[in-house]
């Protein structure tokens, strides 16, 4: 990875026109993962310059050197002063709450494939889903306690805000603030602080600075040692000798978090070499039914993952059994619906055709039109020539509505398998460039297999448009005439990888961006001859995203009371176009 000398110059522009100084020169620029200068946190920077003494706080920074917490001081010493800088800009500048909002939405799907047990993460965590306006999601109530006393309000000058770190720090912590004249010891820095990292080397984890941690990319840091300035840009070619440790760590990293894989090497690739053109070129693909093996289990993050797995099962479980006896009233209805549909399309049909019972009526046509279809043949229905695939976004934006997804998704399914309907069910997700495909339920399986549903579980981000590419690509494998893809999302694509152009130029998988490249995808499998139709759980803001996505095949679901006769509706219509 290479940092361009424009980058460095937008990320300095950044700098400068938050702090309104064209002469500030803090000695960090941030850059994320793709080089690109960080918009956020190069705005903060500047913010932090304007409100701030950068020099005390360097003074009070490098305290924290050779503490057994460190990692966690110099932490939470950046979310105080982003914090703190934020509150004293939110009211002259309207775009930082839309661009901490959006930085927030972009970095928490990231995190989560990072957080183990590390206290640091899981207050940054806190932090961010904060700056969304949700609960911190802490546990533990001394660790709120000391969220609450880092993100400091705007009133707090620079010796203000240092004292009251100081205070906080010796409080909850073994801190303890050098006193006046008292030499800090010497200044240290780590080069290595690739996100990527955290897979093997827990120890550069824990010693990476902040920072450059927050921004999930690298710093171009300065720092006085020995008495001249020592730039560190160059460390990106350190990132080479880690390559191919960090490509086999991240793939064991994922098997763990998401089970065992279900495909093997060779055919996966072949996928990859199919389907990760275009947009979705560096992608890789992972499938998997969430099981996991005893050698998987014997590791303790494994072990975690899958009790986490097992707990949202329950959950989702649990949730559905408190209105069990409404749920199947639900189910009946919408298998009714079903069947009357699939009934009246695919009854038998009487035709004209070249054999069978001959209609006098029709015999002059062979005679003057040379028209051989003067009998008459009668067709039988086949619900085996219809097949139904159902798609579930498993990001972590579906976390506070998991169980009613799951819920939701297993009525779908079990309505369908009653009537005899072949019908597969998959999630999707996307973590640190892998997009991930769990398999719920497959084509031919008995109705059992429709409790596997409940497995559904949320983690990382969500590439919808190459999502729908594969559930696409795999529905037009099977043998059905007609074809019909159901997805349960709340349309809001979004993923860490960039698309990039046949220019070269990259653009964020977010926004409008990826919503067009959803749309884009729906509309090729509908070409192909799928029928698409969404089941939408967003917000009002999310409709238009939804309306390009899928035009008017979608119905908006906000609770179960409705929901056999608006789901039913969808469906019949779906059916009776096919």
């Amino acid at each position: 990875m290479q940092v361009s000398d424009f980058e460095k110059k937008r990320a300095l522009n950044l700098i400068w026109n938050a702090a309104e100084d064209y002469e500030a020169d803090p000695g960090f620029r941030v850059y994320d993962a793709e080089g690109k200068a960080d918009l956020y946190w190069n705005c903060i920077i500047g913010a932090i310059w304007k409100h701030y003494d950068w020099q005390k706080m360097h003074e009070f920074y490098i305290t924290f050197n050779g503490t057994v917490d460190q990692g966690l001081y110099e932490n939470l010493f950046w979310i105080m002063f982003e914090n703190g800088a934020y509150e004293k800009e939110k009211d002259q500048r309207p775009v930082f709450p839309y661009l901490r909002k959006e930085y927030a939405r972009k970095t928490i799907p990231t995190l989560y494939a990072h957080i183990t047990e590390s206290r640091a993460d899981w207050l940054l965590e806190g932090h961010l889903k904060r700056s969304l306006g949700q609960d911190c999601g802490l546990p533990d109530l001394v660790d709120r306690k000391l969220l609450d006393a880092i993100e400091i309000s705007g009133d707090l000058d620079t010796d203000q805000a240092i004292d009251h770190l100081a205070e906080t720090l010796s409080k909850f912590f073994t801190y303890r603030r050098p006193k006046p004249g008292e030499k800090p010891k010497k200044f240290e820095i780590n080069p290595v602080f690739h996100p990527i990292l955290f897979l093997r080397a827990r120890k550069a984890r824990e010693e990476m600075g902040p920072m450059r941690k927050m921004a999930f990319g690298f710093g171009e840091h300065r720092s006085e040692y020995s008495g001249a300035y020592v730039d560190q840009s160059h460390v990106k070619v350190s990132f080479a000798k880690y390559t191919a440790q960090t490509d086999e760590g991240l793939r064991e990293y994922i098997r763990n978090y998401f089970g065992k894989p279900v495909m093997n090497e060779q055919d996966l690739r072949q996928m990859e070499k199919d389907y990760c053109v275009g947009n979705h070129r560096d992608v890789h693909l992972y499938f998997t039914n969430g099981d996991y093996d005893e050698s998987m289990l014997n590791d303790s993050f494994a072990g975690k993952q899958l009790a986490q797995a097992v707990a949202q099962r329950d959950e989702n479980v649990k949730k559905y059994r408190e209105e069990e006896a409404r749920h199947r009233v639900t189910i009946d209805r919408l298998t009714s619906r079903i069947r009357n549909s699939v009934l009246m399309h695919m009854e038998t049909q009487r035709v004209h055709a070249p054999t069978g019972q001959l209609q006098p009526n029709r015999i002059w046509r062979g005679l003057y039109l040379n028209d051989d279809t003067i009998f008459r043949k009668e067709i039988r229905g086949d619900e085996g020539n219809l097949s139904v695939d159902i798609l579930m976004d498993a990001s972590t934006s579906q976390v506070h509505r998991a169980e009613m997804v799951a819920g939701q998704a297993y009525i779908i399914a079990e309505s369908l398998t009653r009537c005899g309907i072949p019908t597969r069910v998959m999630g999707f997700s996307a973590m640190n460039g892998y997009t991930i495909m769990n398999v719920y339920r497959k084509y031919n399986e008995p109705r059992e297999a429709n409790r596997r549903i409940f497995r559904f579980n949320t983690a990382g981000a969500n590439r919808d448009g190459l999502a729908v590419r594969l559930a696409a690509g795999m529905i037009l494998e099977n043998h059905a005439e007609h074809r019909i893809l159901i997805i349960l999302s709340d349309a809001k694509p979004n993923d860490m990888i960039r698309m990039q152009q046949d220019a070269g130029d990259l653009r964020d998988y977010a926004g409008q961006n990826a919503i067009e490249d959803t749309a884009a995808e729906v509309h090729a499998a509908r070409m192909a001859g799928i029928h698409v139709l969404g089941i939408f759980y967003g917000a009002d803001d999310d409709l238009p995203g939804v309306r390009r996505i899928y035009n008017r095949d979608f119905v908006r679901i906000r609770s179960y009371d409705r929901f056999a006769d608006v789901v039913g509706g969808l469906i019949q219509t779906q059916i009776t176009a096919v």
